[in-house]
């Protein structure tokens, strides 16, 4: 997926178990993130990183 949407892919990464799910999840820079990209359209500068909270 990266190669076909290049610089308009970013992976967003929780130091954590499991599998999340936008909105069930408990990680709150993940939820802060992609709620940023669907309400606002910010794309991240580059892949982020969150750790557990």
């Amino acid at each position: 997926m990266r190669e076909k949407f290049g610089d308009r892919a970013r992976l967003v990464t929780v130091d954590d178990s499991g599998h999340g799910v936008y909105v069930l999840g408990d990680n709150s820079c993940a939820l802060n993130t992609a709620t940023r990209h669907l309400v606002e359209g910010e794309v991240p500068a580059k892949d982020t990183f969150c750790r557990a909270d």
